[in-house]
C-alpha cells in the first residue's frame, strides 16, 4: 500500500510539470508599421500584443487621416485580416482596436496607410511582420 501511495504521489508530481511546462501561450513581439511617403511618415500602427491591441496613429497635420489594421497568419498560410481602424482627426490623434489572436505563435502583419476619409482608398501603405514565438 506504502509503495502505491510513493507511485501515485510521484506521478502527480509528474503530471504537474507537465501541466506547468504547458502554461502561459507563446506570444509575439510587439511591433511599428509606419505609413510609407517618400521619407516622410504621416501615421503609424502600433500592435501590442499583451492584450492584442493596435493603435492606428496620425502624426502628421495635413488634412489626410490615417487606416490601420492587423493580419494574422493561418495554418494554410493565407492571412486573416481584422477591422481597420481609421484616425482623421487631426494632427497627433490615435484609436485603437482590441482583437481576439487565437493563434499567438503565428506571424502578425500590421499595416499603415494614408487615407483621404474613412470611406476612401488606402494609399502610401508600409507593413511590418513580426513572427510569433
Amino acid at each position: 500500500m506504502k509503495g502505491m501511495m510513493i507511485r501515485r504521489a510521484a506521478l502527480g508530481a509528474v503530471v504537474a510539470v507537465l501541466v506547468g511546462l504547458g502554461g502561459a501561450p507563446a506570444f509575439a513581439a510587439n511591433g511599428t508599421a509606419y505609413t510609407s511617403d517618400a521619407g516622410d511618415t504621416a501615421g503609424k500602427t502600433y500592435f501590442n500584443d499583451d492584450g492584442d491591441i493596435y493603435t492606428v496613429y496620425d502624426t502628421d497635420s495635413d488634412n489626410e487621416g490615417v487606416v490601420g489594421w492587423v493580419e494574422v497568419q493561418q495554418a494554410n498560410g493565407s492571412w486573416k485580416a481584422f477591422a481597420r481602424v481609421y484616425v482623421g482627426t487631426g494632427y497627433n490623434t490615435h484609436a485603437s482596436n482590441n482583437v481576439d489572436i487565437v493563434r499567438e505563435g503565428a506571424r502578425v502583419k500590421i499595416v499603415a496607410c494614408r487615407q483621404n476619409g474613412p470611406s476612401g482608398t488606402p494609399y502610401s501603405c508600409g507593413t511590418a511582420i513580426i513572427s510569433g514565438s
